[in-house]
């Protein structure tokens, strides 16, 4: 499974779902993390960058921050989004990133355990990056939410099955227990995944349903829809949402676990 953004996605990815949702979850997840001035912090799947921006923010002057993605669309919005701070931006896999052991205090990953190749090589390349007692903390999705359900629903429909499943597949995630598991065996103590829960609140499908798609590696199947077959994709989206519609906005839960863990 991987997540690889073209052309303009990564700016679009960045004004849509960072405001939307993705800065949201970085919040939460480095409340949980609660990083102290002068840790030395590597994101790993940095994106565009928001949980690493907020690291940097968190660390202070004493404190180091890694961005390390292999999509050099995204770390290129990265760079020009964190211009004027300093955080270092590496473009690598992350099962061979040739960094020097025990380097950082602490390693988070957003969204993209469940995108890497090998996610045990992955987690014992973060081991051997973290000093002795460093942490590591990984977010992912907790299976789909209502709008997610519906979007891929309407996928299948109007588009492909294999298109839906492309997009579906983002959402399709390891039990909490499997999660646990893995940490361990790779070597982790303390090891614990914590269920997060936000309600998010999105423009009415109209809106938000292009600008999402436009955003996702599924792009070119949505835009090459004449209007008429988007406008009914569109609807197929609303419908199935109408519960979830209030005023302005579709508001619905939504939930991720962290994996946490220490060396």
């Amino acid at each position: 499974m991987s997540f690889q953004l073209s052309g303009k996605a990564p700016e679009t990815y960045e004004q849509t779902m960072v405001p939307l949702w993705f800065g949201r979850w970085a919040k939460t997840l480095l409340d949980l993390v609660a990083l102290k001035p002068g840790d030395r912090v590597l994101d790993v799947a940095c994106g565009t960058g928001v949980t690493t921006r907020l690291a940097r923010q968190a660390v202070g002057h004493g404190g180091r921050v890694t961005g390390l993605d292999i999509n050099a669309g995204m770390l290129r919005a990265a760079r020009d989004l964190a211009r004027d701070m300093d955080i270092e931006w590496l473009q690598s896999d992350v099962v061979d990133t040739a960094l020097p052991s025990g380097t950082y205090d602490v390693v988070l990953s957003q969204h993209g355990y469940h995108y890497f190749p090998d996610q045990a090589a992955a987690l014992t390349e973060f081991h051997r990056l973290l000093t002795p007692g460093g942490r590591i903390a990984l977010s992912i999705w907790d299976g789909h939410s209502p709008y997610t359900r519906a979007l891929c629903t309407a996928l299948a429909a109007h588009i492909s099955p294999d298109i839906a499943q492309k997009q579906r597949s983002q959402r399709e995630t390891p039990a909490a227990a499997a999660l646990e598991a893995d940490l361990r065996t790779a070597g982790y103590r303390d090891v614990a995944v914590i269920r997060q829960e936000l309600s998010i609140a999105v423009p009415l499908a109209t809106e938000f349903v292009p600008l999402h798609l436009s955003s996702m590696p599924i792009a070119g199947a949505f835009l090459g829809l004449d209007p008429g077959q988007q406008a009914a994709l569109i609807a197929d989206v609303s419908d199935a949402l109408s519960d979830h519609v209030e005023g302005n906005r579709i508001v619905y839960p939504d939930a991720v676990n962290v994996l946490t863990g220490i060396k």
